[in-house]
């Protein structure tokens, strides 16, 4: 039996419509850029990206940096809603049925809301990660939507001559 913690971030507005922002998070190539373990993402299901999609990524995660380690997991996603929300979840490795959602709505003046909502499922000895998760998953996801606000703002805009 698996327990699972939710954990919901701050979300932020990024000065881009929702149109921009999901075609950013959504192209692999960027998501090395935003990801907080900056993340090797590779595709392991054939076509366009979409709910059922697997990658493989290679992590590594801000606690083992220094040490060089590197922590492999499969990932599928389990939510593809244009313009609207996407979800990964683990589908192996120690944080196997963990989900990660990201939630994007418009907000006046072509901006967009962006969150992100971590439910973790914690098996075996990972339950003794429980208590560090949440905080970790707080400050990873604000850095996160922080990272996808800076890059995209910090590009020209589609309507920029």
């Amino acid at each position: 039996m698996a327990d699972m913690t939710r954990v919901e971030g701050k979300g932020v507005v990024i000065d881009r419509s929702v149109d921009d922002v999901w075609r950013f998070m959504t192209d692999t190539a960027n998501m090395p850029q935003w990801e907080e373990n900056r993340a090797d993402w590779k595709q392991t299901s054939e076509g366009p990206i979409d709910s059922g999609t697997t990658f493989q990524i290679i992590s590594r995660p801000s606690i083992g940096r220094p040490f060089g380690w590197e922590m492999k997991t499969n990932l599928r996603i389990t939510e593809f809603e244009p313009n609207r929300k996407f979800a990964t979840e683990a589908t192996s490795g120690f944080l196997e049925g963990t989900k990660i959602s990201y939630l994007m709505e418009p907000v006046e003046g072509d901006k967009t809301r962006l969150s992100r909502v971590t439910e973790f499922r914690f098996h075996g000895l990972a339950r003794l990660m429980r208590p560090f998760q949440a905080p970790l998953a707080r400050r990873d996801g604000g850095v996160e939507i922080s990272g996808v606000k800076r890059i995209l703002e910090s590009q020209p805009g589609r309507d920029a001559s």
